[in-house]
């Protein structure tokens, strides 16, 4: 397993109008400030607080994707369709090198959400997790109540792992939910 931080940043990755690409401040900062303040992303994951205005997320972006990266502990992308502006946001985190494993996360605002684009952009993230850091597995966590991210995952080959009663917090209401695990190993990915 290879951690984000052994190459030189990260890329562009594209499936039809998907489009998987670093972050930046100047394009983004409106997605991630809805995103962190959109009612299913705060309520479906753990730890997001809302920036306080575009400054702020613009900050965040300029600030910690980058040394995150570089410390080998996440790799962030912006979901775009096209050229044109962000619409969600990708991610690998919490990299475990005894299981040459990591978690994926993908949301998408509002009028991006589709199982289309959905799946397009984990399947981009995985395909990244396998090809570029040669990681032997890749979990996903959804609330047990949040359906459309357990059929996203099981579109592109992910299998229910087991089940985890109140894993995480909700960022907004701060209710405990239950969730399904899910894993993909690089020969299941479709």
């Amino acid at each position: 397993m290879k951690l984000p931080s052994s190459l030189a940043g990260p890329p562009t990755l594209v499936d039809g109008e998907v489009v998987l690409r670093p972050p930046s401040a100047d394009l983004d900062a409106d997605t991630v400030l809805a995103g962190t303040r959109d009612p299913l992303v705060r309520e479906f994951l753990q730890g997001v607080v809302p920036h306080r205005d575009r400054a702020a997320a613009a900050e965040w972006l300029d600030l910690v994707p980058p040394r995150l990266w570089a410390e080998g502990r996440a790799a962030y992308f912006a979901v775009a369709l096209g050229a044109g502006p962000a619409v969600g946001w990708a991610e690998l985190v919490d990299f475990r090198a005894e299981t040459d494993s990591a978690e994926v996360v993908v949301w998408l605002l509002p009028a991006a959400r589709n199982l289309r684009t959905a799946t397009k952009a984990l399947r981009l993230v995985c395909r990244f997790g396998f090809d570029q850091l040669a990681l032997g597995r890749i979990d996903a966590y959804a609330a047990a109540d949040n359906m459309p991210s357990q059929v996203m995952g099981a579109w592109i080959g992910f299998r229910r792992a087991g089940y985890r009663p109140a894993l995480f917090r909700s960022s907004s209401s701060h209710r405990l939910h239950d969730a399904v695990h899910a894993t993909l190993a690089p020969e299941d990915l479709c």
